[in-house]
């Protein structure tokens, strides 16, 4: 590994937040399907959010064997989060029979080309935020406004499904990582954020 790189993400220490991340206890199991562009993306969030979620597992591909410790298991007791023609308003759905959750990582257009290349990924439920707060990352430029990080994506999905549960962690950890990249900015470009 490289000099000045944290040994649990792979993120300089600069930007790391292991420090803040602590475990958010009795989680859904949790998928993310993670596009391989998105791998080692100091402004990605999966990392934080896999710190925080000890039910979080990762896979990594856009299409066909990659995802197949979950495609082969699809069937209605699992949950896509990703916002189609056929997806329902998560805050009103039924979810009750939901066990398992997916979200997709990367850009909207690569997870589109997730989503469309993966029949079984368009055989799930699938489900969309009708109410999401707004996105509080601001380093990452969205081109849609009810864009979230996919760690702010996964705290609001247990906000509506699992209230009990006390998601600060994530939260925290998040708003610790919009606060040091920031910092690693200089002044004239931290005030365009």
């Amino acid at each position: 590994m490289r000099a000045g790189l944290c040994r649990q993400c792979g993120v300089h220490q600069r930007l790391c937040v292991c420090d803040l991340c602590h475990p958010v206890e009795g989680a859904p199991p949790l998928w993310a399907l993670q596009h391989p562009t998105e791998v080692g993306r100091s402004k990605g969030t999966l990392r934080l959010a896999r710190a925080c979620l000890p039910s979080l597992r990762v896979l990594v591909g856009e299409a066909g064997d990659c995802f197949e410790p979950l495609a082969s298991r699809a069937s209605g007791a699992i949950g896509l989060v990703f916002p189609h023609a056929g997806s329902q308003p998560l805050e009103t759905a039924a979810t009750g029979d939901i066990k398992e959750w997916v979200v997709l990582d990367g850009t909207w257009r690569k997870a589109r080309r997730m989503f469309l290349s993966n029949p079984w990924l368009q055989s799930l439920p699938a489900f969309h935020f009708q109410h999401a707060p707004a996105s509080a990352y601001r380093i990452r430029k969205a081109p849609r406004s009810d864009s979230l990080a996919t760690a702010e994506a996964l705290t609001y999905l247990l906000t509506v499904v699992r209230p009990e549960l006390d998601v600060r962690p994530l939260s925290e950890a998040m708003a610790g990582l919009v606060s040091r990249q920031l910092a690693q900015l200089p002044a004239g470009v931290r005030d365009r954020y």
